[in-house]
């Protein structure tokens, strides 16, 4: 199937992968509403913004990355099956990610005018003009200012972007694909000869109207497909066969 065809859902085996799609999603939000020229989702920019700073405060978070970082690059090394540019490139990624250890969005969570515009947020509607006269302001400059602004804000956390980026990208390259058949809405498969599973990728026809949802541990991944009411609640599938392909990535 053409990427036109199908519908990917992917589905982390673990909570580190867990967390990494999770930056990866937060930072394309944050890319599409500061690339847009309107100021309402400029506003929503600084929104998506705290939650990229709320995801990256994990104080273990920046150690975790440079283990794994590290951890890909010996096995590439040891098994001889990447370029030396990939060697290369995590090299420099993870000598990024350990020279901004405790820098890290610091200038950003120490903006006086964003923690305002975040403390005003709590209250529903707290950020009309009448309550931030200096947003309302800096929401009717200049829309290149406006981007100019927030791409700066978004700087201060390329470290832990690029080696999200890159390990989600070294984990996608390292996969095996099926095609299988979940009889019933049903499909358990052991992952005993994939034990460094991290990330299951489920592949549909985009006009399945079938919604697969995955539970996973070391050593099963349970697939269970349901189908949406017109009021969107889910019901389990019980007497149709469902082909699919699946996709398993793995990390060293």
């Amino acid at each position: 199937m053409s990427g036109a065809d199908y519908l990917l859902y992917e589905f982390p085996c673990n909570e580190k992968i867990r967390t990494y799609l999770r930056l990866e999603a937060l930072f394309r939000r944050y890319d599409w509403f500061c690339n847009q020229s309107d100021p309402i989702p400029h506003q929503a920019a600084i929104s998506a913004l705290f939650d990229l700073l709320d995801a990256t405060a994990r104080s273990d978070l920046r150690n975790e990355l440079i283990q794994t970082l590290d951890k890909q690059r010996q096995h590439i090394v040891t098994a001889g099956s990447g370029s030396e540019n990939r060697i290369q490139e995590i090299e420099k990624v993870t000598a990024h990610v350990a020279s901004s250890v405790g820098k890290t969005g610091q200038s950003v969570r120490a903006n006086q005018w964003l923690q305002l515009i975040r403390t005003r947020q709590t209250i529903v509607g707290g950020t009309c003009e009448f309550d931030l006269p200096q947003l309302h302001r800096w929401l009717n400059i200049p829309a290149e200012e406006r981007r100019s602004e927030l791409i700066a804000y978004g700087e201060t956390l390329s470290p832990i972007r690029h080696g999200v980026t890159l390990l989600l990208d070294l984990l996608r390259e390292h996969s095996v694909e099926k095609s299988l058949v979940a009889e019933k809405g049903i499909y358990q498969y052991s992952t005993r000869d994939f034990q460094n599973c991290a990330l299951a990728r489920i592949r549909l026809p985009i006009d399945c109207p079938y919604i697969p949802e995955v539970s996973a541990n070391k050593y099963m991944i349970w697939i269970r497909f349901s189908k949406p009411d017109e009021e969107h609640k889910l019901h389990p599938i019980r007497h149709t066969d469902i082909p699919f392909d699946l996709e398993l990535c793995t990390l060293y």
